[in-house]
């Protein structure tokens, strides 16, 4: 009997050291529900039905444990936010919820999102992942911690300010890259061929392998025939007077011939350097582009011939 006893005790102990664990750990709860209302409240620009689920005292670190916003600060903040961009919020898909209770008794909702946002003066879009966190007492946010990176949103608005400024030829001159870019990635000779003029010259590592735009665009043919989904990236662009600098990346599965090799069905992946010059309308003249095709070779696992 009194085995059953100290078992029966046991079994109740243990029983209740399971239900309390249980509690420290959720993705169900009141708390994570107000912080989905919360995110829907914020992608719909509805400042009073986020607030609601706030203290009065709350209060907000965005990027740093230091400065803390009101809460009226906190709605200014993502008004302001507004300014460059002509919709934002939170993706639907991947979001992800879960409440903790720590060792103190401090309840906690954690939630990971993407955020995209699209820019006012060129339509761009930019996507940023972010992660918030809200700390709950008597029901109510107390303290919420925001955390992600900004520099691609810096970026983009340094970019735009960069473009506000530039003058009219180089304006001209950067609308005719952006075209040439385009024409590269969807195998487009007709807007490649807009963009330059008939005798365009391009050389390679100082070979010249197009002295006309139709010798262009046979290039351009190759790259495509071998790689269906070839595109350029531009990494950097610097505009110079009537000259223009472009570091790129290029990538490509090989499903076609390419240099008299059957395909090999392997991605490549590989950087180079061009210097554009343009006349007076913004047209290309001539490009010398730099890259290392032994880095291709390598990559489609080509073998190089012994020298003699």
């Amino acid at each position: 009997m009194k085995k059953l006893i100290l078992l029966g005790l046991a079994t109740v102990v243990f029983t209740a050291c399971q239900e309390k664990t249980a509690t420290r750990y959720t993705q169900q709860s009141p708390e994570i529900d107000a912080f989905k209302s919360i995110i829907k409240s914020y992608n719909d620009q509805d400042w009073e039905g986020m607030t609601v689920h706030y203290a009065d005292t709350a209060k907000t670190y965005n990027n740093s444990s230091d400065i803390g916003l009101s809460l009226a600060d906190m709605v200014e903040y993502h008004k302001q936010s507004l300014t460059n961009l002509s919709n934002r919020g939170f993706l639907d898909k991947d979001q992800e919820y879960e409440m903790v209770v720590t060792d103190e008794g401090d309840t906690w909702v954690n939630f990971w999102g993407d955020w995209e946002g699209t820019l006012k003066a060129n339509g761009n879009k930019i996507k940023i992942p972010i992660h918030l966190t809200g700390q709950f007492k008597d029901g109510k946010i107390v303290r919420t911690s925001g955390n992600w990176d900004n520099a691609p949103m810096v970026l983009a608005l340094q970019e735009i300010e960069t473009n506000n400024n530039m003058s009219a030829d180089a304006k001209a001159i950067q609308t005719s890259i952006d075209n040439v870019m385009k024409a590269w990635n969807t195998n487009n000779k007709d807007l490649m061929y807009a963009n330059m003029i008939g005798n365009i010259i391009r050389t390679a590592n100082g070979a010249t392998i197009a002295k006309k735009q139709s010798d262009y665009g046979d290039f351009m043919d190759i790259y495509h025939s071998a790689f269906p989904d070839f595109k350029v990236t531009l990494d950097n662009i610097k505009i110079d007077g009537s000259t223009a600098f472009l570091n790129w990346t290029c990538t490509g599965t090989n499903k076609g011939e390419f240099m008299g090799n059957p395909p090999t069905n392997k991605k490549i992946e590989t950087h180079g350097f061009s210097i554009w010059k343009f006349d007076a309308e913004g047209k290309a003249t001539r490009e010398d582009a730099y890259y290392d095709n032994l880095v291709v070779y390598e990559q489609l696992g080509y073998n190089m011939p012994t020298p003699k």
